[in-house]
């Protein structure tokens, strides 16, 4: 049984731009693990169309708030990038 809480029916711009939307939490493997995530599950070319489809779902924008702050401000090769993350974690270089 989907939990329909987190869902909503949003409007934007675009060809269908009704769209049903949930909201939860990106998981622990993610470089955004814990935070927020908003993922699209489908659209309409009319309100009514998705309120059909979707009856338990409010309508209505849902903002979330996800950081990359903790992310480096670069792109990195893989040896960067493994080293970056070793040093934060304190490990030590080899």
């Amino acid at each position: 049984m989907v939990d329909w809480t987190g869902w909503t029916i949003e409007e934007r711009d675009g060809p269908y731009p009704w769209v049903v939307v949930e909201i939860g939490v990106y998981p622990d493997d993610s470089v955004l693990a814990g935070q927020d995530r908003k993922s699209f599950r489908d659209s309409f070319s009319t309100l009514a169309e998705a309120q059909e489809a979707y009856p338990k779902v409010t309508t209505g924008y849902r903002e979330v708030n996800t950081s990359t702050a903790h992310l480096p401000d670069r792109e990195m090769n893989a040896w960067e990038e493994q080293h970056y993350w070793d040093a934060k974690d304190g490990a030590s270089e080899e």
